[in-house]
């Protein structure tokens, strides 16, 4: 029995991590074996690992170890070994992988596009991350690999908050402020406000460290930092918070008091600000009118009310315009093996990875 190297990190200490060996089992009927032939790492993931409890992340690929868990990664992998007569040893599938050397899929609802991982213990989590889309056996150039794994996922984020803010109207608002402006989910949100002529304008609140890179980017009509709210014009606004800080959501209210009107809650790239309880100074406001925005969600809704073939092919233009405004921006840094991910991982943790620069891994 052979084994296979995975990353996994403790699940209430995010910042305890280690690459474990594990053995490989005997494939089981219907299913097949993928060797990961590469995947991003990017503080969405984080994201997973912080809401790994409440929204079943930690489901997705379980470990022995108790207390520990694998993040899940969006990634391309390829069949290596198939006990599934509709799929092919040599495909190359896209989609929610473990960060790992290989894992095992049991497909179903088989398609020329696709199937659905039909394990059961994934059943009762969201079908868009049990979806695996099928490549084919071409070659594929590794820039374009790189641009999938790297944005993809997240610019469907993007491609859904803006159709929910353009059919909620903006809540009213004259402008829009999104929080972690630096991150590539943000980014690709900016990218369908500003050449949406209907749009409000959108403002960028970032740390000063990142500061010059969002303003180069030319997607916010202002940029500010962290520690300059106070020059905000107050107007009514709707804030998309991809940081998840508390303090930052308390500042806000100070500023804009009612005038902010909504707030949709996207990402927890302050995760660790994120997890403390607001000191009593905050002010008694600090949450007011808001939504945990959960993308796979909010999918399923556009799906049921625009028709399969509408949606893939709005959100396939989407995706496709964003990557190619925002990658260009990137260096993208390829590093072989999983000992790599163990080192740049503190990172991530500390948040101190540079927004300009995407991490791609393989294993």
């Amino acid at each position: 029995m052979g084994k296979v190297s995975q990353f996994e990190v403790c699940r209430n200490a995010l910042g305890d991590h280690h690459v474990a060996q594990v053995p490989e089992g005997t494939l089981a009927d219907g299913d097949i074996r993928v060797v990961i032939e590469r995947f991003a790492f990017t503080a969405n993931n984080m994201t997973y690992g912080v809401a790994g409890d409440m929204l079943g992340y930690w489901k997705f690929f379980p470990v022995e170890r108790r207390g520990w868990g694998m993040i899940p990664v969006w990634a391309i992998a390829r069949i290596v070994e198939s006990r599934c007569n509709a799929l092919n040893t040599g495909e190359r599938l896209y989609g929610y992988f473990p960060p790992a050397q290989r894992c095992d899929l049991t497909p179903g609802k088989v398609s020329d596009s696709g199937f659905s991982d039909m394990a059961e213990h994934r059943q009762d989590l969201p079908p868009l991350y049990n979806r695996y889309t099928r490549m084919g056996m071409g070659e594929r150039s590794k820039g374009s690999l790189n641009a999938r794994v790297l944005l993809a996922p997240l610019h469907i984020t993007s491609f859904c908050l803006y159709e929910a803010l353009k059919q909620a109207d903006y809540k009213g608002a004259e402008q829009v402020l999104i929080a972690s402006a630096s991150s590539k989910t943000s980014l690709g949100l900016a990218f369908g406000l500003k050449r949406d002529e209907d749009a409000p304008p959108v403002i960028g609140l970032t740390s000063r460290h990142n500061g010059d890179f969002v303003r180069k980017t030319g997607l916010y009509d202002l940029v500010v930092d962290y520690d300059s709210l106070s020059g905000l014009e107050v107007m009514p606004s709707v804030l998309v918070d991809m940081a998840g800080s508390r303090t930052l959501v308390a500042d806000l209210y100070r500023v804009f008091g009612d005038d902010l009107k909504y707030r949709y809650n996207v990402g927890i790239t302050h995760w660790q600000d994120g997890m403390q309880k607001p000191d009593k100074k905050d002010g008694e406001k600090s949450s007011g009118d808001a939504e945990m925005f959960f993308a796979p969600s909010y999918v399923l809704g556009l799906v049921k009310e625009w028709g399969a073939a509408e949606f893939d092919k709005q959100s396939r233009d989407y995706v496709s315009a964003a990557g190619i405004a925002t990658f260009s921006w990137m260096d993208v840094d390829e590093r072989e093996g999983l000992a790599k991910l163990d080192k740049a991982y503190p990172s991530f943790v500390d948040g101190s990875w540079p927004p300009d620069k995407g991490l791609v891994i393989l294993p």
